[in-house]
């Protein structure tokens, strides 16, 4: 496992062997300036993900954001969808509007992800699907 970031806000990995990205999300970014390198940390766990990998995403310790840290989700999802991922596996948040939020991303850029309980299914999940394309 590669981690690119780990801090209060924010863990991103990446696992070259499963060719998946991981993130987690922790609490309430007040702005995008709490959290400087976020795009620039994207940006270099996915120069280094084959295309076609899968992305797990841990939400469920998200609160509602404001709408300038939208703005910044919404930035590194379209550049996932720029960079050919395949498959999102995403436990949600248990603050409600925070769930409207990761789900209003996804939409707004076309791509759906799938809904898990908890991490093992997530991850059991997107390796079903990733064997079923092999």
């Amino acid at each position: 496992m590669i981690t690119v970031s780990d801090n209060k806000f924010y863990e991103l990995a990446y696992n070259p062997k499963k060719n998946r990205i991981y993130l987690r999300i922790n609490s309430y970014w007040k702005s995008p300036e709490v959290v400087p390198n976020y795009l620039n940390d994207w940006n270099k766990v996915i120069s280094v993900a084959a295309p076609g990998y899968t992305l797990l995403a841990d939400f469920r310790n998200m609160l509602t954001h404001p709408a300038s840290v939208k703005e910044l989700h919404e930035a590194v999802a379209n550049r996932l969808v720029e960079s050919k991922i395949s498959y999102v596996a995403e436990v949600s948040p248990t603050d409600r509007i925070a769930v409207l939020q990761v789900s209003g991303v996804w939409k707004q850029i076309g791509k759906g992800s799938i809904k898990v309980a908890d991490i093992v299914l997530g991850e059991s999940i997107l390796d079903q699907l990733t064997e079923a394309k092999t």
